[in-house]
C-alpha cells in the first residue's frame, strides 16, 4: 500500500519522533522509499502500479505499454510513462525499478486511456493505440511513409498483425492533436493503406 509522509506521520503518533522511525523503518526494509515523501508498504507490490505515484500526473505509456500489450517483442527492463507539464525527461530508480517519464501534448494527455487493477492499486495505461501514437511523437522524425513504415515495423519491431487491428478511428482522431510529422504521416499511412478516415 502506498503511503505519504504525512499518512506514515500519522500511524506512528505514539513515537516520540515519528519521523525517525520513518527512516528506521525505510533503511530496514519494513517499508520502501519509492521518491521524495512516497513510501510502499509491500515488497512484493507489482512496479508498475506504483509509476503514477512516484511522478503525478502520468500513466503508463511508450515502450512498457507497447511491451504490455504485446505490440513489440522485446521485454522492457525500464517502466515508462508520459508525463505532464515536467519539461523534462524524469527517472527515478528504487527497490522496485527504474521508471522513466517523458512529457507529451498537454489537449492529447487525457485522450485514449484505460486502466490495469489488481487488488488496491489503480493505474492509468495508454491503450494500444495510444501507446503507439505516444511512442511516434518521441521516435526519430521521418519524413516519409515508407521510413514510417520501417521505423514501425522493421526498427521498433511492432507486429503488423496487431497493428493492423487496431481502432483506427481512434489512431487517427489521437494523432492529429500531436501536431507532430510522424503523427502526421501516421494518419496519411492509415488513409492510404487501411482504408480508415
Amino acid at each position: 500500500m502506498i503511503n505519504t509522509t504525512s499518512m506514515l506521520k500519522n500511524q506512528y503518533s505514539d513515537y516520540s519522533n515519528p519521523l525517525d522511525k520513518i527512516k528506521r523503518d525505510a533503511i530496514s526494509g519494513v517499508i520502501f522509499r519509492l521518491t521524495r515523501g512516497i513510501y510502499e508498504t509491500d515488497g512484493n507490490a507489482n512496479p508498475c502500479f506504483l509509476a503514477s505515484s512516484i511522478l503525478s500526473p502520468s500513466y503508463l505509456s511508450f515502450d512498457w505499454a507497447l511491451s504490455y500489450y504485446g505490440l513489440i517483442p522485446e521485454k522492457v527492463v525500464a517502466i515508462t510513462s508520459a508525463s505532464l507539464n515536467v519539461r523534462k525527461n524524469k527517472t527515478f530508480i528504487n527497490k522496485f525499478g527504474r521508471y522513466e517519464y517523458s512529457d507529451i501534448p498537454a489537449n492529447v494527455f487525457s485522450e485514449g486511456l484505460t486502466y490495469l487493477e489488481s487488488d488496491d492499486y489503480i493505474v492509468k495505461i495508454a491503450t494500444k493505440e495510444k501507446a503507439i501514437c505516444d511512442s511516434l511523437s518521441k521516435w526519430r522524425v521521418v519524413r516519409s511513409i515508407n521510413d514510417l513504415k520501417e521505423l514501425l515495423f522493421v526498427d521498433k519491431r511492432i507486429d503488423e498483425d496487431e497493428f493492423a487491428s487496431r481502432d483506427f478511428r481512434l489512431m487517427t482522431r489521437l494523432a492529429a492533436l500531436y501536431n507532430k510529422t510522424n503523427l502526421d504521416l501516421l494518419i496519411k499511412l492509415i488513409r492510404k493503406e487501411y482504408d480508415h478516415e
